[in-house]
Formats: structure tokens, C-alpha cells, sequence
């Protein structure tokens, strides 16, 4: 999968629509700028278009979701162009998520911040494997693992219950067996004959004697309810005889009033204050002025009160005594009842038990012929109902027996076929959980070991001979997810890197963890986004980290850089580094209005070229000072790889000037380079020739015109002798001497040190010799 363009609007910086271009054939693309114009904004929407995360505003708290979308926006949008597909994600509204289009045919994504390097080494053991985890997610064997190790725990548990449960049944029916003597002189075929026996017939017997006695027991509670209400009857007549009694001597003494005048006398008033209007009296006919008949009669009625009182208690006794008899007689018939269904249940028995034959026949329709029945013969029912439940006992013992019997065997031999299925079960669950436990630590091991080994590859390439290394990343076997990480510092074996080594040592360390896991992973189609990794280091060990990448990038489909480091980009720019495999793009200042503002950069030698080939306007100064910087870079390689001699400084910075008197005519004659390069021939062929570019004649008119750089590209001076066309020469003799010597397929200089040349990283450009002659 090719990239071809990445458009973002409305998205964190970019508040205008813009549009990052991804150079054809070049799988780097660096994006370079100051802090605070965009980078992290490019590098956030390729994370949200192709993962789950945020990107650097996950690494924050605190941070308002919101402001994803850029200030005043209302939509968000970020687009990948591919050479396939268009990738898309909306942010819309208030709406938090990301709505993307074709989310199963996303192409894979790996991220690196420097936080994240920072994060990774400083964290726990436990935590560190969470930041990693992403890349050897063994989430869903962890789940089956966990799900086999708690079956192997409850089939266990179920094992121990079960061993419990038929230990508990073997000792109660063995108690039962030798309680009976122990028949048969084995208690499994003992119980296994008593289990089948059919207790049909006694269950019937104690369902029946069962009835029999609770019908005697309901028997017995109802005469007890009769004896107490017997009692209650006559406490309330006693009462109702003392208030009947205090009536009639009131009315003794008060022979014009009694209880039934008062009687009328209420009946009188209530009748003629209820009329609405009445004028005569109903009785006599006589004219009455109703409200003073009614006074009058509530008069006399209060005159009345005490024998009033009186007579309610009288009548207020009659009602409770006659309430109690009405409850007695209810209870009375109940119980003849009960013993008429009695003496229907016992019927049967007359003949075998002839002392319950007075009162089976003495029991007829007559309420108190029973009751007198029942009291006649209460001797001989009493001795009937202990034969009863004598019987009743014994059959009960004898069904429980059975059935516990029964039940005991039962769960012995159910549960010995449980046991023996649970055992299986648990034995195979354990030994299933050792496999996975040991193929999941296996695989983690293997996994680790397989990146370890490129880590340490890297980081030997980035730190040879420094007495670092050794690194290992291991799972701590006591837990699950815990992951160690060990290192080697000079006679020291495997301690905590964190203890000994540098801040540039560390993040260096993290950054391989990161390109091993990401290499792993990665079938080659995988987009590798590393933003603002790198923040100060030295030349040497930057020239080896750029070697690195660019070695790894077939395992990637694009490494995208950003960065602001400088030195980084001018290493490229000055063709140390193979700049013409890597795509430029910078941005420029940003502001509200402006968004990302984007621009292609350049390597030295086009920007030279840029300036010779302008039409519309020749540039003195521009050409002047880009040849003097590329003829202080290349002369500077020059000097360095053939060890010439210049004056001792502390600096070990030279002038222009310095560095071409080194190149003596003795040493240029025997410098020269030879490029390979392919041509189609007459017979329509691709074929490869060598073209060989000798030094001497270019730099020596190069020296001619030396002047040219400090006159026209250095200094302000109003008498310049050079002529446009003396200018001109000038950058056309650098841009000479500059393609004499850069791969035209790398950009890079030949760095590569051979027996008898050096060459460049593909070997399309071999300068002789390797040292000086």
C-alpha cells in the first residue's frame, strides 16, 4: 500500500483545510518545524483516522475532548489517500467519536512519542506490560486461561464435596446397618434390598392411622374449647343477673320511672324531632309547639340518667351473654360433628377393639346424646388413640428408615459416578491448564526472546563498543502480566538500565523496544509514525540512528518522522545522510488565521541547481553562498575521510579557504569516482556502465574562483570585481563537483569504507582511493 496524501480540516491546528503530499518511491517522509506549527497535529490525525486513540492528547490530563476540533469548528475531517483506498473519519457536533469509513479494511498503525519512551522505561513492571500489551496482546488466551483455571477450581471444589458427600452418607448408613445388626454381613447389598423394598401398603397403613390421629387431636382441642367456653357462658350470665339486679332497685326507688317509660320517652323525642313540622301530638291530637316538646322531653329523659345508665348495662350484658351461648352451641355442634366423622373412621375396628363399641353405637344425629357419648366413654377413646399412635410411630419409623436408607445409597452411588467423572474432569482440567499456562509463558518467552534479540541488534548498531547491551525483555513467571526488562552496563549483567544508564542511553533503548515490537508485527504494510523521538544527541550517534531506519524501512509501508531537531534534517540536507530516499516537507509559521502552512524541502545540491536554472531572476547571492556552504560540506567529508592535514584548533571549525589548501595537487590527481548507471542500449536493453569522474580538474578551477564565495555570498561590498558569468561558473563547477561525488539514487555521500574506495549505501558511487596517496 502506497501513500499519496493526507487531508486534514478543522482538526487541532489545522484550522484551514490543508494537505500533506507523500512523495512517490520514497518510504520517509520527514516532517520537519519549530515547536507549535503542526507536527503533532499531522501526527494526531493519522492516529484517530487509523486507531482507537487521540493521539498526544491522550498522553495529558485534564485535557478537554473538545478541543480536538479545531477553535470555532463545527465538523472535523481527516482523509488518507492510498493507492487503493481513501480512508475517512468525521468528527461532528458535540459528538466525541470519530464516525470512519471502510473500519475493517483500516490499514495498521504503530506510534511512538518521546513520552511514551518515557513512560515505557519509568514504569513498573506490571504497568510497562500495559504499554506494550497492544503489540503482543494475549488478552484472549488470558480469558481462556482464566476461564480453564476457574473450572479446574470448581471441579476440584466439586471433587472435595463430593468425597464429603459420600463420606457423610457411608457413616449414616452405616450407623443404620449396625443398629440393625448388620444384616447380611454387607451394608451395600443390605441397603441396596431395603432401598427396593415397596412400602406401598405401610404408607397407606400410616397414611390412615396419620388421619385417625389428627382427627382425635381436633377432637380433643374442641372439648377443650367447649370446658372454657362453659366457663365464659357463665361468667357472662353472672354479669348480665347483677346488672338486671342494680336496675330493679333503682326502680324501687323511683316508682314514677322505670326503664321502659325511659324507653318511650327516647322513642317520643327522637320521633317528633325528626318531623320536619308537626302541630298536634300523634298520640292525643292535641295542638304542640314541637322545640317545647322536645325540650321537655329531654328534660325528663336527663332526670332519667341514672336508671338510663343502668338499663344499657343491663342490655349491654344480655348481647355479650347471649353471644357467648351462640359460640358455645356453634362449638357444641362442631364437636358432634367430629365425632360422628370420628366414629365413621373407627367403625372398622369395633370387632378387633369391642371396648370402643358403646361409643360407636351411642354416636347419632343428637348434639348432646354425643357430647354425653363422647364424655361416657372418654376412657376407652383415650386408650384407642395411644394404640394409635403407638402405630402410628412405628410405621413412621419404618417409611423415614427406608427413605433414609434409600436416599443414602442413592447419593453413594450417584455421587461415586459423579466423583468419578469430576476427577477425570478435574485431572484433565489441571493438566489443560499446565499446557496453557506453559504454552502461554512458551509463547511470551519466545516472543520476547525473538525481540530482545533484534533490540539488542539495534541497540549494538546505535552503542557499539560503548559496554552497553544485553538487553532482555522477560515475563516475571510469578505473575501474569509483568514484564522485566535487564541490561548489561560494562562488567554488570543483567541489572535495570534505568539504574545506570543516560537519559540518551534510555530513550535510545525505547526506541528500539518500540521499532523490534512494530518490526514483529508488521507484515510490511504496517505506517509507522514516530513523532518527535529524537531530542538532542551526538553526530555519531545520529549518523548510526538514521542508518538504522533506513535499513528497517521494508518492514514498514511509510515511516512518517516528525521532528524539530535540525541537525536531523541536515544531515540529510548535506548528503551525509542518503537524502534522496527520504521526502522533505516543512511547515511553516502557523496561526489561527493561516492553519499549517506546508512547504517541500530540499537537499543542498537542488536548492543550488533550483538557483542556477531560475530564468526570471539570477541570484547572485543565493548562488554565491549555497556554493560556498556545499564546498565547505563536501571539502569537510574530503579532508575527514582521507585524514589531511589542517591547522590544529580547538574548534575544529575551518574556513573555506583552509580546507581547499589541504587538497594538494599530489593527493587530487589519484581522486576520482566511478558511478554505475544504467542505460538502455541500441537493442532496446537495460544495461549498467561505469562513468568516471576525475576531481582534480574541477576542484582546481574551483580554486579559481574562491574569491567569488566572501566577495559576492559573504560580505556587503560595493566593489565586486566577479561578473554574473564568473558567478555563474562558480555554483556550476560546486553542482559538478557535488554530482561527481552524491549517489543520485541515494543522495548521500559514500561513507562506506572498502579495501581500495569508498562507497555509497547501494554502491552505485565508489570514490578512489580509500585513503591517501
Amino acid at each position: 500500500m502506497k501513500l499519496s496524501k493526507l487531508h486534514i480540516s478543522s482538526f487541532r491546528g489545522a484550522t484551514k483545510p490543508v494537505d500533506i503530499p507523500f512523495e512517490k518511491g520514497k518510504k520517509i517522509t520527514m516532517i520537519f518545524a519549530e515547536n507549535g506549527n503542526g507536527k503533532s497535529t499531522i501526527a494526531d490525525a493519522l492516529i484517530c483516522l487509523l486507531t482507537s486513540d487521540k493521539g498526544s492528547i491522550d498522553d495529558k490530563s485534564g485535557t478537554e475532548a473538545r478541543f480536538i476540533k479545531s477553535l470555532d469548528a463545527t465538523n472535523a475531517k481527516i482523509e488518507l489517500h492510498t493507492d487503493k483506498e481513501v480512508y475517512s473519519a468525521t468528527l461532528s457536533g458535540t459528538s466525541r467519536d470519530f464516525v470512519k469509513s471502510n473500519h475493517e479494511l483500516i490499514p495498521e498503525l504503530r506510534y511512538l512519542r518521546r513520552s511514551q519512551i518515557v513512560d515505557l522505561l519509568n514504569r513498573k513492571a506490571t504497568e510497562r506490560y500495559e504499554k506494550l500489551k497492544s503489540y503482543i496482546d494475549v488478552s484472549g488466551l488470558l480469558k481462556s486461561e482464566e476461564e480453564l483455571r476457574k473450572l479446574a477450581r470448581e471441579t476440584e471444589s466439586e471433587v472435595e464435596r463430593l468425597v464429603s458427600v459420600i463420606d457423610n452418607a457411608k457413616s449414616t448408613l452405616e450407623a443404620t446397618w449396625l443398629k440393625e445388626g448388620s444384616p447380611l454381613d454387607d451394608m451395600f447389598v443390605w441397603a441396596k434390598g431395603e432401598s427396593e423394598k415397596d412400602l406401598t401398603k405401610e404408607s397407606a397403613q400410616l397414611k390412615e392411622v396419620d388421619n385417625l390421629s389428627k382427627q382425635w387431636t381436633a377432637i380433643q382441642s374442641k372439648y377443650s374449647e367447649i370446658q372454657q367456653s362453659i366457663k365464659v357462658v357463665g361468667a357472662a350470665k353472672k354479669a348480665y343477673n347483677t346488672a338486671l339486679e342494680a336496675l330493679q332497685k333503682l326502680q324501687e326507688k323511683n316508682t314514677t320511672s322505670n326503664a321502659d317509660l325511659l324507653k318511650l320517652l327516647n322513642q317520643a323525642k327522637d320521633f317528633i324531632s325528626g318531623q320536619p313540622q308537626i302541630d298536634n301530638c300523634p298520640v292525643c291530637d292535641n295542638s304542640i309547639k314541637k322545640n317545647t316538646v322536645v325540650k321537655s322531653l329531654g328534660e325528663k329523659i336527663a332526670s332519667m340518667s341514672a336508671i338510663g345508665a343502668a338499663a344499657k348495662t343491663v342490655e349491654n350484658a344480655k348481647k355479650d351473654w347471649d353471644g357467648k351461648v351462640a359460640i358455645q352451641k356453634r362449638a357444641v355442634e362442631l364437636f358432634s360433628n367430629l365425632l360422628i366423622k370420628y366414629q365413621n373412621a373407627i367403625a372398622k375396628y369395633k370387632t378387633s377393639v369391642p371396648e370402643i363399641a358403646t361409643f360407636i353405637d351411642g354416636i347419632t344425629t343428637d348434639i348432646k346424646t354425643n357430647y354425653q357419648c363422647y364424655q361416657d366413654n372418654l376412657t376407652q377413646l383415650s386408650d384407642l388413640s395411644k394404640r394409635i399412635e403407638a402405630a402410628k410411630d412405628k410405621y413412621t419409623k419404618s417409611i423415614n428408615q427406608h427413605n433414609s436408607i434409600k436416599q443414602q445409597y442413592k447419593s453413594i452411588i450417584e455421587s461415586s459416578k459423579k466423583f468419578e467423572q469430576k476427577s477425570k474432569l478435574s485431572l484433565a482440567a489441571s493438566k489443560a491448564l499446565n499446557i496453557v499456562e506453559k504454552s502461554r509463558k512458551e509463547f511470551y518467552d519466545n516472543e520476547l526472546l525473538s525481540i530482545s534479540g533484534d533490540v539488542e541488534r539495534m541497540y549494538q548498531l546505535l552503542h557499539k563498543y560503548e559496554g552497553l547491551g544485553g538487553i532482555k525483555l522477560f515475563l516475571n513467571p510469578q505473575y501474569k502480566t509483568s514484564l522485566e526488562l535487564q541490561a548489561n552496563f560494562h562488567t554488570e549483567e543483567g541489572i535495570t538500565p534505568q539504574s545506570v544508564y543516560s537519559e540518551s542511553h534510555l530513550d535510545t533503548l525505547g526506541i528500539c523496544i518500540f521499532l523490534a515490537l512494530a518490526k514483529k508485527y508488521s507484515k510490511g504494510d504496517t505506517i509507522l509514525v514516530l513523532d518527535d523521538v529524537v531530542m538532542s544527541v551526538d553526530e555519531n550517534h545520529l549518523d548510526r540512528f538514521i542508518k538504522l531506519l533506513h535499513e528497517e524501512t521494508d518492514h514498514f509501508s511509510q515511516i512518517i518522522i516528525t521532528t524539530h531537531y535540525r541537525p536531523w534534517k541536515d544531515r540529510y540536507r548535506t548528503h551525509r545522510a542518503p537524502g534522496g530516499k527520504i521526502h522533505f516537507i516543512e511547515l511553516r509559521k502557523w496561526s489561527k488565521e493561516t492553519g499549517i502552512r506546508v512547504q517541500n524541502g530540499r537537499v543542498e545540491l537542488q536548492e543550488l541547481e533550483l538557483a542556477l536554472n531560475d530564468t526570471s531572476y539570477f541570484d547572485r547571492q543565493i548562488i554565491s553562498s549555497k556554493s560556498g556552504i556545499i564546498l565547505e560540506n563536501i571539502l569537510d567529508y574530503l579532508t575527514d575521510i582521507y585524514e589531511y592535514h589542517l591547522p590544529k584548533r580547538k574548534s575544529l571549525k575551518y574556513t573555506l579557504g583552509e580546507l581547499i589548501d589541504t587538497l594538494q595537487t599530489k593527493y587530487l590527481k589519484n581522486i576520482y569516482t566511478i558511478h554505475t548507471v544504467k542505460q538502455t542500449n541500441e537493442a532496446g536493453q537495460v544495461e549498467e556502465i561505469d562513468v568516471t569522474y576525475q576531481l582534480q580538474p574541477i576542484i582546481d578551477d574551483i580554486k579559481k574562483l574562491m574569491f567569488i564565495r566572501n566577495q559576492v555570498g559573504a560580505h556587503f561590498n560595493l566593489e565586486q570585481d566577479a561578473s554574473d558569468d564568473d558567478v555563474e561558473l562558480f555554483g556550476v563547477k560546486t553542482l559538478e563537483l557535488g554530482k561527481a561525488l552524491v549517489c543520485n539514487e541515494t543522495g548521500q555521500l559514500p561513507l562506506v569504507k572498502n579495501v581500495d574506495h569508498w562507497k555509497s549505501k547501494n554502491g552505485s558511487v565508489r570514490l578512489y582511493p580509500s585513503e591517501k596517496i
